[in-house]
């Protein structure tokens, strides 16, 4: 039997741009701010400049360390943004990503102008995204991308704002997003995937549970899948200049309901996964 595991497309696209995370971020930060109570005199925001010097030098506990003192004594100041958004990002290379959301949860409420909101928006989504909150991330991403600069990292955002609105059942507003990318960032390294992204058409998930170039061995698992009770089904997918025997489980509106669904069918196949369909 020469079962062939495949990696769904959009997972890869994941891991290609994963660490284009951290990019994000660094390019976000410098651009943020937060608003009220006691202001920072300029030899109070030295320490700001001081943690961010470190964090450049990868001092991130030093820079962690130092800006909490600050955010000790501004928490609510508008010119504590900065602090906020440096904080988070040294909380991310501390492995601390629920401090980090919490850091540009406040950038979020307390920033004052519509730049610096943004990128507190674009920060939390980004973070919200990594964390797999896709649901709870599509507001940020939004809001952000009405009024950061139509450049990159842009196309990292817009691409990411698309699979969460595929995640939630809204297609045809994620095509949008889809032809946004290949359209205004045709050099970008997700032009491609994004184009791949809005030619499916597909409106749904389902769950993959194997791809075979023999029709029995599809079969197989098929009759496997629904000896245990679950509504699987075999088509024949090209892939790769191939023809596959792939098979499903279920139809989905949403990614959340198939990601619900999903460690049912990984009692049969262990490396099932969830894929648009």
């Amino acid at each position: 039997m020469s079962r062939i595991v495949t990696t769904s497309p959009i997972r890869t696209a994941y891991a290609r741009r994963r660490t284009s995370a951290f990019t994000v971020l660094t390019l976000l930060a410098a651009c943020c701010g937060v608003g009220c109570a006691k202001t920072p005199s300029h030899l109070d925001m030295k320490q700001v400049v001081r943690a961010e010097s470190d964090y450049r030098n990868h001092r991130f506990r030093e820079a962690n360390d130092t800006l909490t003192t600050f955010l000790r004594e501004f928490p609510n100041s508008p010119d504590s943004a900065e602090a906020y958004c440096l904080r988070a990002l040294c909380n991310i290379e501390l492995k601390n990503k629920a401090r980090a959301e919490a850091d540009a949860q406040a950038c979020v409420k307390l920033a004052q102008s519509s730049t610096i909101k943004a990128n507190a928006h674009a920060t939390l989504a980004t973070l919200l995204y990594e964390s797999g909150k896709t649901d709870q991330a599509l507001d940020h991403y939004s809001a952000a991308l009405k009024v950061l600069p139509d450049k990159p990292p842009a196309d990292l955002l817009r691409y990411r704002f698309g699979i969460c609105l595929q995640r939630a059942g809204r297609w045809q507003d994620a095509r949008r997003e889809f032809a946004s990318v290949f359209q205004r960032y045709p050099g970008s390294d997700l032009a491609p995937h994004a184009r791949r992204m809005y030619d499916w058409t597909v409106d749904g998930y389902a769950i993959q549970a194997g791809a075979f170039r023999e029709s029995g061995a599809a079969s197989d698992l098929n009759q496997k899948l629904r000896r245990s009770g679950l509504p699987s089904r075999v088509d024949r997918i090209a892939r790769s200049g191939e023809w596959l025997h792939t098979v499903y489980v279920g139809n989905y509106t949403t990614y959340r309901e198939a990601a619900n669904a999903l460690p049912v069918v990984r009692r049969v196949v262990k490396d099932a996964f969830v894929m648009p369909q």
